[in-house]
C-alpha cells in the first residue's frame, strides 16, 4: 500500500467490501476471512452471526479507534461507567446493528485448498435466532444496519450493498481520519495523542464541550489531532504525506535526552522523543545490517526470495526452512498477526542476545561480512565503524580507549567480542 501510495480510505474500503474466490491470491479478502468464527473443527462450519459480530468489532476498533468488545457481551450500563462515558451508554443491540452491515457476507473455506476462503454477499442477513459460540444468547431487537457513531441507517441505495454503504460511511466520518492520524502518531512517537490508540471515548473529545468532573478531555492535544486529521483528508488520505508531516515536526525531532529531572506527567506533552524497543522483525533485520551477514529467505509457495524479515507477509513464510529464526522472533514478540505484537522487554530476549546461536554466528568473522572488511582497516576505523553500524553514534573517548585495548590484545577475537558487546547494549535494541 505504501509502495504504491494507495489512499488510505481506498485501501480500507477495498478490505471491507472485497469479494473473492480465494483469499490466498486476493489480499484484501483476507481481512474479512481472518475474522471468521467457526462452530466446528475450525474449517467445516462457519458461524455467520458471530463472524459478523467480529467484523463489526474489528472494523470499529481498527479504523475508528473505538473498542466495542465489552458491549458485544453486555450493555455498557452498570459495567463501563469507570472506563468510558460513551461506551457506558451503549447497548448490545447497537453492536448487532453494526454487525448487520455484514449480514449478507458469506465466508466459507474452499475445500481441498485450505486455508483459502470464499468471500461474497450471498447470505440472507443477520439473525438473532442462531446460537453464538463466543457470546451470551441474543435477545429480540431492531436489526436495521446502523452506523454506530452517528445513527445513519442503511438506505438501500441502487447499486450499493450493505458492506459498500458501511465502508463509505466509515471512511467518510471524521473519526476515521482522527483514528489513523492518532495511530500513526503513536507508532512514530511512542504514545498517541489519545492513548491507547484503540481506546477513544467519543464523549471526551471536544474541548468546547468538556465531560463532567472528574472526567477530562481525552486527547492530550485535541487541536493538534483535529488539525492533522483535517490535513490528512485534504491530502486525499495520503499516508506518506502524514508520516512526512509528523517526522518533520519539532516534536518528532526532539532528542530522547531531557535536561533536568524527568517526571511521568511530562509524557503527555511529548517533551522529549520517547524510546521504544524494536519489533521482532526490526530487531533481526538490524542484526543483519549491523553484522553485514544476511540469510536468503524464501516466501512460502512463491518463487521469490528476500533477505529482510520485514519483507515477509506472514511469519510462517520462513518458519519451515528457518526454524531457529522462527523461534527467536517469537521470543521477541512476533505473532501470526491475529494478535498485536508485543514490544516489551524480557529476560528471554536478553538471554537470546547473549547466547543464541544465530547471534553468536553473526558476530564471528564471516566471508563478505562487516568484520572481514573492517579487519583490513586500521584499529581506529574498525572501532568507530562498529559503533556506527550498531548504535548509530561514534564512541566516547572512554569507550574508544577500552575498545582499542580489547582489539589490540587479539585483533580478530577482540573485534568479534566488541561487536557482540555492542549488540547487547540497550541502545542497540531501543529506537531513540
Amino acid at each position: 500500500m505504501l509502495e504504491l501510495n494507495v489512499p488510505y480510505d481506498e485501501f480500507v474500503r477495498e478490505m471491507i467490501t472485497s469479494s473473492a474466490v480465494s483469499t490466498w491470491t486476493t489480499g484484501p479478502a483476507n481481512f474479512v476471512a481472518r475474522h471468521r468464527v467457526m462452530s466446528g473443527d475450525g474449517y467445516s462450519e462457519m458461524n455467520h452471526e458471530d463472524t459478523a459480530d467480529e467484523l463489526a468489532i474489528w472494523t470499529t476498533r481498527l479504523f475508528l479507534g473505538v473498542d466495542m468488545e465489552c458491549v458485544s457481551c453486555h450493555d455498557g450500563k452498570g459495567h463501563l461507567e469507570k472506563v468510558s462515558l460513551w461506551l457506558a451508554k451503549r447497548k448490545r443491540a447497537e453492536v448487532w446493528r453494526q454487525a448487520a452491515w455484514f449480514g449478507k457476507t458469506y465466508v466459507a473455506p474452499v475445500y481441498g485448498r485450505i486455508p483459502e476462503f470464499r468471500v461474497n454477499d450471498s447470505e440472507k442477513g443477520y439473525s438473532l435466532k442462531t446460537k453464538s459460540v463466543t457470546r451470551l444468547p441474543r435477545y429480540p431487537a431492531d436489526l436495521t444496519p446502523t452506523f454506530v457513531l452517528d445513527g445513519t441507517r442503511y438506505d438501500a441505495r441502487p447499486g450499493e450493498s450493505e458492506r459498500e454503504q458501511y465502508a463509505r460511511l466509515l471512511t467518510s466520518h471524521s473519526q476515521f481520519a482522527r483514528a489513523i492520524v492518532n495511530l500513526m502518531w503513536a507508532e512514530l512517537m511512542g504514545r498517541g495523542i489519545v492513548d491507547p490508540p484503540f481506546g477513544f471515548d467519543m464523549d471526551r473529545q471536544d474541548p468546547a464541550s468538556p465531560p463532567p468532573a472528574p472526567w477530562t478531555i481525552q486527547p492530550s492535544h485535541p487541536e493538534l489531532l483535529n488539525a492533522l486529521a483535517e490535513d490528512f483528508r485534504k491530502h486525499n488520505h495520503d499516508l506518506r504525506h502524514l508520516m512526512r508531516t509528523i517526522v518533520m515536526s519539532n516534536a518528532y525531532q526532539l532528542s530522547s535526552y531531557f535536561p533536568g529531572e524527568w517526571k511521568a506527567t511530562y509524557d503527555a506533552y511529548f517533551a522529549r522523543h520517547n524510546t521504544r524497543r524494536m519489533s521482532a522483525e526490526e530487531f533481526w533485520d538490524a542484526v543483519q545490517d549491523s553484522t553485514g551477514v544476511y540469510d536468503s529467505y524464501k516466501v512460502k509457495d512463491l518463487d521469490r526470495k528476500f533477505k529482510y524479515v520485514m519483507e515477509a507477509s506472514f511469519n510462517q513464510d520462513f518458519a519451515g526452512s528457518h526454524p531457529q529464526l522462527f523461534n527467536l522472533l517469537q521470543d521477541w514478540g512476533q505473532t501470526d498477526r491475529e494478535d498485536p505484537p508485543t514490544k516489551r522487554a524480557s529476560m528471554v530476549q536478553a538471554a537470546s542476545l547473549l547466547n543464541h546461536d544465530l547471534i553468536q554466528n553473526r558476530v564471528k568473522v564471516t566471508k563478505g561480512g562487516r568484520l572481514e572488511k573492517l579487519l583490513a582497516k586500521g584499529d581506529d576505523e574498525l572501532v568507530s565503524e562498529l559503533f556506527l553500524a550498531t548504535i548509530s553514534r561514534p564512541p566516547s573517548a572512554e569507550e574508544k580507549a577500552k575498545s582499542m585495548q580489547l582489539v589490540s590484545r587479539n585483533r580478530e577475537r577482540g573485534a568479534e567480542d566488541l561487536l557482540w558487546a555492542l549488540l547487547n547494549r540497550a541502545d542497540f535494541i531501543l529506537v531513540q
